[in-house]
């Protein structure tokens, strides 16, 4: 192992929002309001990212911390060769998603340290490309899109007038019509509900695309019938929910009752799984995203321009949301389907 230089004595200030709490400057200036300024600082800063990021950010901090105390290299000197170390490390069990969000979790801290490290060339850039090619020739697995037929099947198993069960059916339908983001599900609060003649109008304050929370508005409309219509299930879960202000979607207490503490992103994922045990189906081909894709693969099967669909999804980019579009299109006139015959899909298998 190389010698590593010396950890500076004085560590500058990190947010703490983003990577828990570490030491202040040595010496600060002798102004009564320091404290003051510094509380404010940190304020601002835990404003920066999405509470999903900020979670994601701290779990990248502690890895990088375990991982170079573990190895021997100190964590905030820019040494590019433990930082590549580190992504190839995580490479064996994680997704080149996952280690971009740590890569970058360890770049912003060197940033606000003022500790230069190059993650745009080199070395890291290299190990980057080289793992995003190799997931291109085995590209990951993605969740089963919860296609209209499906969803009902999974809407079956809730055959009780329960407040568990009028709250996940409503998540389901909500989730696949408005095609949110888990983290945008769950951090709906009664207030951004708006009825209309036409349905319902989701407010959506800050979203993936939308970091500044500068607002978007999300139409549902009302279905044809009661028992596939996200409104009218939204609606029975709100007479339960009560209008008290707060999170649309709240956790319960064992006996049924409803609490003030909100729904986690993880959350979606694990209602959508249990009601595809449920319903006869292998959980672990579905997660949370099946709603979001099934909405968008939905409306591609049904002939829809990809401009509504990424209205609907609100998707900035033409490639990802193109994607539903050609597992669609893959179907559409399949002569395989003229040469033996097209049986009924077994949905078990996804």
């Amino acid at each position: 192992m190389h010698a590593n230089p010396k950890e500076p004595s004085a560590v500058v200030w990190l947010d703490t929002a983003l990577f828990g709490p570490l030491p202040l400057p040595a010496d600060p200036a002798p102004r009564s309001d320091t404290e003051a300024i510094l509380a404010r600082a940190r304020e601002l800063a835990s404003r920066s990212k999405a509470d999903e990021t900020l979670r994601s950010y701290r779990t990248s901090w502690s890895q990088w911390c375990e991982f170079c105390e573990l190895m021997g290299y100190q964590t905030l000197v820019g040494d590019a060769q433990a930082v590549v170390l580190f992504l190839a490390h995580l490479s064996r069990t994680k997704s080149l998603a996952t280690v971009r969000t740590r890569l970058a979790a360890v770049a912003t801290a060197h940033c606000i340290a003022g500790v230069p490290l190059n993650t745009k060339a080199g070395p890291i850039a290299n190990v980057i490309e080289g793992f995003k090619r190799e997931q291109g020739v085995k590209p990951l697995k993605q969740a089963t899109p919860l296609l209209p037929d499906l969803l009902k099947r999974l809407l079956g198993v809730y055959s009780k007038d329960t407040a568990a069960h009028r709250r996940d059916k409503a998540i389901l339908l909500i989730g696949f019509a408005s095609a949110l983001r888990r983290s945008e599900i769950v951090a709906l609060d009664l207030a951004d509900v708006d009825y209309v003649s036409q349905g319902v109008l989701l407010h959506l304050g800050r979203s993936k695309t939308d970091q500044q929370g500068k607002g978007e508005l999300v139409a549902i409309h009302r279905g044809a019938s009661s028992e596939f219509c996200a409104v009218t299930a939204l609606e029975r879960w709100i007479e339960i929910r009560g209008q008290k202000p707060g999170p649309l979607f709240a956790r319960l207490y064992r006996g049924g009752g409803i609490s003030a503490e909100r729904l986690r992103p993880q959350s979606v994922s694990i209602v959508v799984k249990r009601a595809a045990l449920a319903g006869g189906l292998n959980p672990k081909t579905f997660s949370g995203h099946s709603l979001r894709a099934g909405l968008a693969t939905s409306a591609a099967l049904a002939g829809a321009d990809l401009k509504d669909i990424m209205a609907q999804t609100r998707h900035r980019s033409h490639d990802i949301a193109l994607r539903y579009i050609r597992r669609a299109e893959v179907w559409k006139d399949n002569v395989t389907g003229l040469l033996f015959g097209a049986p009924a899909v077994d949905e078990r298998h996804g």
